[in-house]
């Protein structure tokens, strides 16, 4: 969350411009660039449950922050303890009243509006090829865009909850403060068996399910069988075409060496 404005920005003023000035020294005689960077936070897990944080970090590494439970600064590298001396001395106690009446203010907006917040899954069932060996394959069970992140996935079959062992999780963020999870189940296609996917999240009044049954042939049995029938059937026409050509051109031959005579004169 943003930076707290108040006269303790004011009084560490001073240092930033001194870091600055030495920034562009720096960078002017070639030694190059370095990062300056000051953190205000409010850390919670709850409306009531939070904690302040102000942090100072220079090349990445933290130099001085702000202890909000024992309101006053420490100095995390001995040069800066300079500074913090002064911090503490001339408005540690400000910071912190101006940093809990930020928080308390800001905490419960932010909880409401986004981490209180319920959104369904959408649950959905597909299947592939394994690339194990033998006759198994895949399920994949997907649920997508619900928040918050916790969820329970649960494969059945015929009813029964299947063994964890055969059970593969990945859970995602979408990065738009939703989340999708996808459940791998590898299993051996018998006709007439039922796999549920079981799906319970705290958006949802009731779990919610979503079936798939084994067919007499799957799917991709059916594309070999459609793929093999047709060409087949192609096969068939070009030897059927090659047989009429070669039964055309034998007929052609016969008319030739016995096709109609000139009858000459009859000689008496």
């Amino acid at each position: 969350l943003g930076g707290v404005a108040s006269r303790s920005l004011w009084i560490r003023i001073p240092f930033l411009i001194a870091v600055l000035v030495i920034f562009n020294g720096e960078r002017d005689s070639g030694a190059g660039a370095h990062c300056f960077d000051q953190l205000h936070r409010c850390v919670f897990n709850s409306s009531k449950d939070w904690v302040f944080l102000e942090q100072y970090v220079y090349d990445q590494e933290l130099i001085a922050y702000y202890d909000y439970n024992q309101r006053k600064y420490i100095a995390v590298k001995a040069w800066m303890k300079s500074n913090v001396d002064r911090w503490n001395s001339e408005g540690a106690e400000e910071q912190y009243q101006e940093a809990k009446a930020y928080c308390e203010h800001n905490i419960p907006v932010m909880y409401e509006s986004a981490l209180a917040r319920q959104v369904e899954p959408k649950v959905t069932i597909r299947t592939k090829e394994s690339t194990y060996p033998g006759p198994s394959a895949i399920l994949i069970c997907y649920a997508v865009g619900f928040y918050p992140a916790k969820i329970s996935v649960t494969w059945l079959k015929n009813g029964q909850k299947v063994s964890d062992a055969d059970v593969t999780v990945e859970l995602l963020s979408n990065g738009d403060w939703t989340y999708q999870v996808r459940q791998y189940l590898q299993y051996e296609p018998v006709y007439g068996d039922k796999y549920t996917c079981h799906v319970e999240h705290s958006s949802l009044t009731s779990p919610m399910s979503v079936d798939w049954e084994v067919e007499s042939t799957s799917k991709s049995e059916k594309t070999k069988i459609i793929v093999g029938v047709l060409g087949f059937g192609f096969g068939l026409i070009i030897l059927l075409a090659g047989v009429i050509m070669r039964l055309k051109n034998a007929k052609a031959i016969l008319d030739s060496n016995h096709g109609p005579r000139l009858m000459g004169p009859a000689v008496s």
